[in-house]
């Protein structure tokens, strides 16, 4: 009987899909594109990024491995640690993560101030994929579900695409640290979308 009241507490606290709901899907788009560029883009820098922390290219190569690998491991272990914490905030704090984790990565005086600065944005990429990953469907009425999540995922390819190129270009023209101050800022203006063209989404 309990579970039957939660369930229907649940769903009337859901807001009720709308068209409205797509800019909330951009936002989210931007999200999954800002978290794999942020991922990624050590890909391009590593030689500059040794020769400026006095590590050779292969070390450098570990700020990437140790990314993925926690946000491997983040992913699974933040959606209990989020228990019934409304989904756009903890989206936004999982963000405002990754942003910190830029501007550490952007500032890292040598490799040690590195690897942590990568093991934010580890965290705040796992967190963001546990809790973006189910949004799109709860913002778009349930034909438009695929095309919303499509969207949501379209994130991965663009990054790939555009993203990391880009940081690469950047850092060829203003050095490496320019190009985690740039994802750092695009991750500001995630964190700005997210909050204002998201609505509220209690945990389901």
């Amino acid at each position: 009987m309990t579970q039957v009241q939660e369930s229907s507490e649940a769903r009337a606290a859901r807001p009720a899909p709308s068209r409205n709901g797509w800019p909330g899907v951009a936002a989210l788009a931007l999200g999954t594109f800002t978290v794999v560029t942020s991922e990624m883009l050590p890909v391009g820098l590593l030689t500059p990024m040794s020769r400026s922390l006095g590590v050779p290219e292969g070390v450098a190569g570990l700020t990437l491995t140790i990314t993925g690998l926690v946000a491997a491991l983040s992913a699974p272990a933040l959606v209990p640690l989020l228990g019934r914490a409304d989904r756009r905030t903890a989206l936004c704090v999982l963000i405002a993560v990754l942003v910190v984790g830029n501007l550490g990565a952007a500032w890292a005086p040598d490799f040690g101030t590195m690897v942590v600065a990568r093991v934010l944005v580890g965290i705040g990429m796992g967190g963001v994929w546990a809790v973006a990953a189910g949004l799109a469907v709860r913002l778009v009425p349930a034909g438009s579900a695929g095309a919303a999540t499509s969207l949501v995922f379209s994130g991965i390819a663009v990054a790939s695409v555009l993203g990391v190129p880009a940081g690469t270009y950047l850092g060829a023209l203003a050095g490496w640290r320019a190009a985690f101050l740039a994802a750092a800022g695009l991750g500001a203006a995630v964190l700005v979308a997210a909050a204002l063209l998201l609505p509220r989404l209690p945990a389901e």
